[in-house]
């Protein structure tokens, strides 16, 4: 992957790529990209851990509110997942509703988009009973929507700039080729793109303060919004408000790479190897959602979200001494996944609606 880098470098006039194509590179490269190549990351053998790999609740829990919500708005029973990963969540939806919902899992179509084949051909081996899935590679091929669209850590892969405000000046920092391997170079900021996101989205950085510029995800976003027609937009992630943003702690961005379960602040190591990752901007989301026609946002901590769709009611109230009993392994992952310093303390959940009547009084079964 580094002479696949060094190429790219050496192919360009300037001799310099942005981040974005670094990110780019070493996360999608059609046969050496992070993402493309056919080893495990996700998981305890992988790089880095998702909610989907706490049980079967996450999934559940998902599947309990996406039946509440196909049976109580007037939206059509389809789910479209951005990013199916292992297709672990969605074996769990569907095999709730097939206990707890089978008339809704006959009318249901399940859409799947994954950009991975590697990831992809995983989907279609695990979820191969499940006759109400379709998959697709990108956004693109699907027509207008009507329905529940949703993402857990989607946005934060998306490739970004990277820019930093030094004596007043902004900078867009680049990749070149050093002495020792790939080195950063910074150039006064001049991409229209980067300048109109700064403005659009009232983003302002402090001196000496460093910030991811998500171009790609807005794209993307601003595609998705277009196509949904009726339903809910919810996304999972990790991020801050512009309001966070401007704490002393984030002055140094987000950026960072996860390898062996191991956090790595310098993403230009192990190019390929390992994932590379951001925080995402939950202010732009909610705005470009209302600049397109969503008449409701709600962001909410994904402890709380979890609560309001009904995690509780997967909590047995029983002792089982058992502790390899599935009643036993589920209550400790709802546990896991609730608990203070948990994995949940990192995501907040967004909740965006379009054209669905009554969503800002009734979106949840459970009152929190």
């Amino acid at each position: 992957m580094e002479k696949i880098l060094f190429d790219l470098i050496e192919s360009k006039s300037s001799k310099k790529i942005h981040y974005k194509e670094f990110i780019e590179t070493a996360l999608y490269h059609p046969t050496k990209g992070y993402y493309q190549r056919n080893v495990i990351k996700i998981g305890k053998n992988g790089d880095f851990y998702t909610s989907s790999n706490v049980g079967d609740v996450f999934g559940r829990t998902l599947g309990r509110w996406f039946a509440y919500c196909l049976g109580n708005f007037s939206i059509e029973p389809v789910i479209v997942e951005l990013g199916g990963g292992t297709g672990k969540i969605a074996q769990n939806i569907l095999s709730f509703m097939k206990t707890h919902h089978p008339t809704l899992l006959e009318k249901l179509k399940y859409i799947i988009v994954e950009k991975s084949q590697h990831h992809q051909n995983i989907q279609k081996q695990l979820l191969s009973k499940w006759n109400q899935v379709e998959f697709y590679t990108n956004i693109e091929s699907l027509g207008e929507l009507n329905g529940i669209i949703f993402s857990n850590e989607l946005f934060d892969a998306f490739p970004v700039h990277v820019i930093e405000k030094r004596q007043n000046i902004y900078y867009e920092v680049w990749i070149v080729k050093g002495e020792n391997g790939l080195e950063e170079h910074l150039e006064p900021l001049s991409d229209k793109g980067i300048l109109d996101y700064l403005k659009t989205y009232d983003i302002k950085l402090k001196n000496n303060q460093r910030l991811e510029i998500p171009l790609p995800m807005m794209d993307f976003y601003e595609s998705l919004v277009q196509k949904l027609e009726r339903g809910i937009l919810l996304s999972v992630d990790y991020g801050y408000t512009n309001e966070e943003w401007n704490d002393s702690l984030h002055r140094e961005g987000s950026l960072r790479g996860y390898y062996q379960h191991k956090m790595i602040r310098d993403v230009l190591k192990h190019p390929g190897e390992m994932d590379i990752t951001h925080h995402i901007h939950w202010d732009s989301l909610m705005q470009c959602g209302l600049n397109y026609g969503f008449q409701y946002n709600l962001l909410m901590e994904q402890t709380e979200f979890l609560i309001s769709c009904g995690i509780l009611k997967d909590l047995e109230e029983t002792f089982d001494p058992n502790p390899f009993s599935e009643a036993s392994k589920r209550n400790r992952a709802i546990r896991s996944l609730l608990m203070p310093g948990g994995i949940s303390s990192y995501f907040r959940a967004l909740v965006q609606c379009k054209n669905v009547k009554g969503c800002d009084r009734n979106l949840f079964p459970e009152k929190v």
